[in-house]
C-alpha cells in the first residue's frame, strides 16, 4: 500500500499556515527524540539505493531524494543558526529564506552529503539539548512567520522532519 501524503502550505507563499501545519505535526512529540531518530530513519530509507534511483524524480516537478537530503542539510544549517541566535541574543530578528532557489545548490555526492548532514545535525542536537527548560520560553521573530518561541522553533523542526519523512517514503517507493 503506497504511503499517503502529508500535504503541506507552500513555506514561502502561505508562511503562517505552513508554520501551523508544521507545529501540528509535532504536537504530540517529544521535538529533540523526533529529531534524534531522523538521520538514522533516512539512511535506513536510503540503503542500497542507486545513484539513478537517488537522482530521479518520483514524480513530475517533485524532488529527487538526493535534493531532498539536500534540502535537509540546508534546514538543519539556517535552524541552528535561528537557535544559536534565540539562545544568546534577546528577542532578535532573523530572515526567511526561499528553500526552492537553495535546493538546486552544488552538493557532495550522496553518501558524502548524508555523512555531513548526520554531523550537523548531531551537532545542533547537542547545543539544542544542553539548553535549559527555561531557554525554551526565549522568543525570536521570524521575518515571515512572525514571532515564534525556542520550544516553536524545534517543533518546527521536528515537524518538517515528520513532513520530509513522508515524503521520503513515497519517493523510495516511486523510485523502487
Amino acid at each position: 500500500m503506497a504511503t499517503e501524503p502529508i500535504r503541506m502550505p507552500d513555506a514561502s507563499t502561505e508562511p503562517a499556515a505552513y508554520k501551523l501545519a508544521l507545529l501540528k505535526l509535532a504536537e504530540k512529540d517529544d521535538p529533540l527524540e523526533t529529531m534524534s531518530h531522523t538521520v538514522a530513519a533516512w539512511r535506513q530509507l536510503t540503503q542500497g539505493l542507486t545513484p539513478d534511483q537517488l537522482t530521479r524524480e518520483p514524480e513530475p516537478g517533485e524532488w529527487p531524494i538526493a535534493q531532498i537530503t539536500g534540502h535537509l542539510f540546508d534546514v538543519d544549517l539556517v535552524f541552528g543558526f535561528r537557535g544559536r541566535l534565540m539562545l544568546t541574543a534577546d528577542n532578535p530578528t532573523y530572515p526567511g529564506y526561499d528553500e526552492k532557489l537553495w535546493a538546486p545548490m552544488p552538493r557532495p555526492p550522496f553518501g558524502e552529503l548524508l555523512d555531513a548532514w548526520g554531523g550537523l545535525r548531531a551537532a545542533n542536537l547537542l547545543v539544542f539539548k544542553a539548553a535549559p527548560k527555561e531557554a525554551w520560553s526565549r522568543t525570536a521573530n521570524h521575518s515571515e512567520q512572525g514571532p515564534e518561541t525556542f520550544d516553536e522553533l524545534l517543533r518546527k523542526m521536528a515537524g518538517h522532519d515528520i513532513a520530509h519523512l513522508n515524503q521520503m517514503q513515497r519517493a523510495v517507493e516511486s523510485v523502487s
